[in-house]
């Protein structure tokens, strides 16, 4: 059932990629800032038993801390488009991306976590 269930969450993202457009969702920065820091949250958190438990987890926590580092770097203008709206639009997007591949992530990992859960 979880294979089925990751199937249904994927075909809702992808939905809505398809729709939006593909090209909106890619940034290889993004994805290096959430995978590298699950990584390294996986490695801190030292718990072989529960590895794709604490990358997903990993992942979603550096979803968020990139949309905050990308949310800085616009209000500090960091790349010189304070005030211009054609140019805001886009990098908002892209400081949004992280978040959604930390939570995809975090879907994977999920469905391929076999650490028991507590109850």
């Amino acid at each position: 059932m979880k294979f089925f269930g990751l199937l249904i969450c994927f075909a809702i993202i992808g939905g809505a990629v398809v729709q939006i457009g593909p090209h909106l969702f890619n940034d290889v920065m993004s994805g290096i800032f959430v995978l590298g820091g699950a990584l390294g949250f996986t490695l801190l958190k030292n718990r072989p038993q529960h590895m794709a438990e604490n990358f997903g987890v990993g992942a979603v926590y550096f979803g968020w801390l990139g949309a905050l580092v990308g949310l800085i770097a616009i209000a500090g203008n960091a790349f010189g488009i304070w005030g211009d709206v054609a140019a805001m639009g886009p990098a908002l997007a892209v400081s949004m991306l992280p978040v959604l591949y930390g939570y995809t992530v975090n879907l994977v990992c999920m469905t391929i976590s076999t650490a028991p859960k507590a109850e």
